[in-house]
């Protein structure tokens, strides 16, 4: 695995998607928002989500061989999830199941930055913020990572696309299997 992100928990990947990618998935995002078709999760109460989104599953399968690049080992996708955060919403400190051994936050649209933070192994906070077409690569079943200070624009909208290492431990979740 890549050495910076073993030492750190992350890597901060630049430009992932092209600020006019970010955009248009940004307002196919919203369009559904505006549909009603979303869901409301026990992690951001007030803040539309949905799971693997076709534009999103897309995308998850087009970065296979950009994410394992970036982590030096061949990686599988396994799911996506978005949220468009609301004013006040918050996401408290947590780590993600083994369907998320790599993920990205990827940063779509909004109206207000919002720092990303997480823990590296050293136990040192590192508080990110990303700008449209930003993304922040981690581990996320290992690393604590959270956003606890509440926002305080009206939209964040971000999406998740989850991987796993196809020889690493969590490789049975490819696909979003179930142990």
């Amino acid at each position: 695995m890549n050495a910076q992100l073993e030492q750190n928990n992350f890597l901060f990947v630049p430009n992932f998607i092209s600020r006019e990618h970010s955009e248009l998935l940004a307002q196919e995002f919203y369009k559904l928002e505006q549909s009603g078709q979303y869901e409301k999760d026990h992690q951001a109460p007030n803040s539309p989500a949905v799971y693997n989104f076709k534009p999103f599953l897309e995308l998850l399968c087009q970065k296979v061989n950009d994410v394992s690049a970036l982590i030096e080992e061949q990686v599988l996708p396994t799911y996506t999830y978005a949220r468009i955060y609301k004013n006040s919403e918050i996401l408290a400190r947590h780590r993600d199941r083994p369907a998320c051994e790599i993920s990205l936050t990827l940063h779509l649209s909004g109206d207000n930055a919002w720092g990303i933070g997480i823990q590296k192994p050293s136990g040192e906070e590192v508080n990110l913020n990303l700008n449209v077409g930003d993304a922040m690569l981690y581990l996320g079943c290992t690393a604590d990572h959270w956003r606890n200070t509440p926002f305080t624009g009206q939209n964040y909208s971000q999406v998740f696309l989850h991987y796993v290492r196809s020889n690493g431990p969590c490789a049975w979740a490819y696909f979003d299997k179930k142990q």
